[in-house]
């Protein structure tokens, strides 16, 4: 069998997992989808289920997309935003540590939004009272300019599963939790394609740190 030929069946059979082609033009599965797919089933992640979705969801209001999801709530329907940390210092021993890192990439509904003083209260509270947490004061988050380098994903398709920069903590917002099934939907690695799964085995897939660290819209 020719290299061709080869190519042309993997392709194939890629499509047919997928359910439709992706990446750019549609001309194949891009990298980051595949990045992604590889982390979510390494995680055990059986409940996940893969969506296609239109050129034009981003157009469209919650509800539309809700649809297109087949989701029950629009409460479901979530986003993964990078946040860096300005006031970040490293520990001492050089280490990663997820109660401090420069970056924190969190997961909130889209009907919620982030409040910045919860998530800092939060991620403090991963320390024990004492010297060793962090005033509160040291938390000064903004949203970071380089999610593409450091996720690998490009806008309105960043994924918490596939991260090129794995040791970026997952924080899920509490809030995300009362979605009833509790069953939400993100990103999937490409802006066309939506992730879905249990939001316990979002948790434990990825270890996925979860604070009170949203309000509703």
């Amino acid at each position: 069998m020719s290299v061709e030929a080869l190519s042309s069946r993997v392709d194939a059979l890629e499509r047919k997992t997928w359910g439709s082609s992706a990446g750019s033009g549609g001309d194949g599965i891009a990298e980051p989808l595949r990045r992604a797919r590889r982390h979510v089933e390494s995680s055990d992640c059986y409940s996940s289920i893969w969506k296609h979705c239109p050129a034009d969801y981003y157009d469209l209001g919650l509800e539309e997309r809700r649809k297109i999801l087949s989701a029950h709530s629009t409460s479901q329907l979530c986003k993964a935003c990078l946040f860096e940390n300005k006031n970040f210092k490293p520990n001492e021993d050089g280490k990663k540590d997820p109660t401090n890192s420069q970056f924190y990439l969190v997961v909130v509904q889209y009907v919620e939004e982030v409040n910045f003083d919860k998530l800092s209260t939060g991620l403090r509270a991963l320390r024990p009272a004492g010297s060793t947490r962090f005033g509160p004061k040291y938390f000064d988050f903004r949203q970071c300019d380089e999610f593409e380098k450091l996720t690998g994903y490009g806008h309105n398709g960043v994924s918490p599963f596939g991260l090129v920069d794995e040791s970026i903590p997952i924080v899920l917002c509490k809030n995300a939790q009362n979605a009833r099934p509790q069953f939400i939907w993100m990103g999937g690695g490409h802006k066309d394609w939506k992730l879905g799964m249990a939001v316990s085995e979002f948790v434990k897939g990825l270890g996925a740190i979860v604070v009170d660290a949203s309000d509703p819209r």
